[in-house]
């Protein structure tokens, strides 16, 4: 009986894959977000990306683009899904509305895997080969390289980021998260391609390279890429208030979260560090200008260096504002947000169109200047990301290395109880272990957190719970391979075999179509005139 019913499950589940070709491929996609947080299973990122890999070899599918494009949608359709939160629940949009929006951004993220599996059945010379395998994984990277930078960008969800979990995470001081992207890709490929070769020479020898690739990294467990001045500790407290997104913008309860943030301060004076999350003050610093002086001047007193979030006007009508970081105390600057949230904070250009139509009033938030002066800390310079800019790489390799250690501050409330909160303290990690530095990571409503060089958090409050994180970090100086070089060489690399495949198919294309007129012309010497 129990035999007979799965017989007949395998039946059904194999005529659905038969009648919707592209389904296979959507669940494929489906396997990618549990290689990030909070799921923490890296090899079934892996396994998503072989299957990937293996379908298109088969070169089965008369359209390769909308294989990639339903792949996508597997992908970021589920690794993504707290889009929809943030444009519902926060922009106050109806749920057709806003599921329109989810789905159109969907949409365009999906256009980059499809371009891929387009691209690779276009270019494959031999399927189940190293030629393959490497021209797969430069096509991801190049991939994921126009995602995160078209149009200001999208890098979340970098197959790179997820490896954290990985032993493959130890390249990623030297290749950033781009390079393990590739390396990712590569290794899936390989096992992809010892599965599928019948000749047990080359199956071993695919998966000895798959075994080296991944074990390889961990002779680079005990590398030590930056100084940590050990002799000078500096003492941190971080303010995790967990208001809801209502009462933090709630005109009635302002003053109640500024006594609370002002007393919770006081508290922790003394400290040498102090920080609260993104926003923290949700007026400008005119409104409370008697506030922000008292709180200086004890601050002063006492030592402490305290850097909070407030929005800072950009012009003197006040009609528009930056996301700023700004200091007290035993610190001097501020730093203005330079990447916005798409939706949250602005209106991607593509989408413009339809939010004048539907009269959905453009975000006052503005983009801060390149090339700000770092904030100093007790005279030590710091590097500072607000929210989503942690996902840039290239933003937190500007401010080293002389920044010292790291201070990111954000406000997941946006995104409700979904994944975002957990992706964005995984790509903290990951930026901690890139650069060789200590990070204090501060965020509303939670995953607050400590990060040691090596990209271990030391210490962290739970998600959705008011509290202050108490810890101990030390300067680090010193530069790791990636923040010298960057990530141009993995990208010139992978350019470059995606540059070899296309001349070598332009070069066959051509010497196919001169030998056809060679035969043509042997068997028809004589041409009409």
């Amino acid at each position: 009986m129990i035999s007979a019913s799965v017989n007949k499950f395998e039946l059904l589940s194999t005529r659905a894959l038969e009648r919707i070709p592209y389904l296979q491929y959507f669940l494929f996609g489906l396997l990618l977000p549990f290689g990030f947080a909070p799921f923490h299973l890296p090899g079934l990122a892996l396994l998503g990306l072989a299957l990937f890999y293996h379908q298109l070899n088969n070169k089965k599918e008369t359209s390769p683009f909308f294989s990639g494009l339903f792949f996508g949608l597997g992908f970021f359709g589920f690794g993504t899904s707290w889009v929809y939160v943030s444009i519902h629940n926060y922009g106050h949009l109806s749920i057709i509305t806003s599921g329109l929006f989810t789905f159109l951004f969907l949409l365009y993220l999906s256009c980059f895997p499809a371009l891929v599996a387009s691209l690779f059945c276009r270019l494959v010379l031999k399927p189940y080969t190293i030629g393959a395998s490497l021209l797969f994984s430069a096509l991801w990277l190049i991939n994921e390289y126009l995602r995160a930078t078209f149009l200001s960008g999208f890098p979340w969800l970098l197959i790179g980021f997820g490896q954290i979990d990985a032993p493959t995470r130890f390249f990623l001081p030297i290749l950033g998260v781009f390079g393990v992207s590739f390396i990712s890709c590569l290794a899936a490929t390989l096992i992809s391609n010892a599965i599928n070769k019948k000749d047990s020479i080359y199956r071993y020898n695919y998966l000895f390279l798959f075994i080296a690739l991944l074990a390889s990294p961990i002779l680079l467990k005990n590398v030590s890429w930056a100084q940590i001045d050990d002799k000078k500790p500096v003492s941190v407290g971080v303010i995790q208030a967990n208001l809801s997104m209502r009462d933090k913008w709630d005109e009635g309860l302002f003053w109640q979260l500024l006594d609370r943030y002002q007393q919770t301060t006081k508290s922790l004076l003394g400290t040498d560090v102090i920080v609260m999350p993104e926003s923290a003050i949700p007026l400008p610093a005119t409104y409370i200008s008697e506030f922000l002086d008292d709180l200086d001047e004890k601050a002063k007193e006492k030592g402490s260096a305290i850097l909070f979030g407030i929005p800072q006007p950009t012009t003197i009508e006040q009609h528009t504002f930056f996301n700023a970081l700004t200091s007290l105390g035993a610190a001097k600057g501020t730093y203005l947000k330079q990447h916005l949230v798409p939706f949250g904070e602005y209106i991607p250009s593509l989408f413009q169109l339809i939010t004048s139509w539907l009269g959905i009033e453009d975000p006052n938030m503005r983009p801060g200047f390149t090339n700000q002066a770092l904030i100093q800390v007790h005279n030590y310079p710091i590097a500072t990301l607000i929210c989503y800019e942690i996902a840039y790489g290239n933003l937190l390799r500007e401010q080293l290395p002389d920044a010292k250690w790291i201070v990111s501050i954000s406000d997941d409330g946006w995104f409700g109880h979904s994944f975002a909160l957990y992706q964005h303290l995984q790509m903290a990690q990951v930026r901690s272990l890139q650069t060789a530095r200590y990070q204090i990571s501060s965020n509303n409503d939670g995953l607050s957190a400590v990060i040691n060089p090596q990209g271990k958090i030391e210490n962290a409050l739970p998600a959705f719970r008011d509290g202050v994180l108490k810890a101990t970090i030390f300067p680090a100086s010193g530069k790791t391979p990636w923040v010298i070089v960057g990530d141009a060489p993995i990208l010139v690399f992978s350019l470059l075999i995606f540059l070899f495949f296309t001349a070598y198919q332009l070069l066959f294309i051509k010497l196919s179509n001169q030998t056809i007129a060679a035969k043509h012309k042997r068997r028809y010497p004589y041409q009409p005139s």
